[in-house]
């Protein structure tokens, strides 16, 4: 597995992970076999979650949308949580996915959509408590909300 992973680290310096195919640690995907929802175009983003640390990517949402990501993370052993919290502090944030073990036999992406009627933004958080460090990949869509 060491291997792989180091193998992976290398690849994904010269490619970016949406041209990698899934099988092999990216997030490109037959379109014959799932939901077109992200191509080889769309633009993907790889952050280093450290041993034993949280890491939260915060997306700002500047106008009223049905928000789509994917992510992965190479390595599993993880935790995963999203939420929105509006800019309205009168309003409650809103958990979308709540804190989920990531096994190897889950779903090597993770998609979720989320409609979104009000400013704010999208916590998506990995939490790592391995002694090793693990990639996340991750990229989203702002889709215009049809009224």
């Amino acid at each position: 597995m060491l291997k792989i992973l180091n193998e992976l680290c290398c690849f994904n310096r010269y490619v970016s992970p949406e041209h990698v195919p899934i099988q092999y640690g990216g997030l490109s995907v037959d379109y014959c076999d799932c939901n077109p929802e992200f191509t080889i175009d769309d633009p993907a983003s790889v952050v280093t979650v450290r041993p034993s640390t949280k890491q939260t990517v915060e997306i700002i949402v500047n106008e009223k949308c049905v928000f789509v990501w994917e992510l992965r993370v190479v390595g599993w052993e993880v935790s995963y949580s999203a939420e929105y919290v509006p800019n309205n502090e009168s309003h409650y944030t809103i958990i979308i996915q709540k804190a989920k073990k990531m096994t190897p036999t889950d779903e090597p992406v993770i998609s979720h959509s989320f409609k979104i009627s009000e400013l704010g933004k999208i916590l998506l958080t990995i939490d790592n408590p391995t002694s090793k460090k693990k990639t996340l990949l991750y990229r989203f869509k702002v889709n215009p909300l049809s009224e």
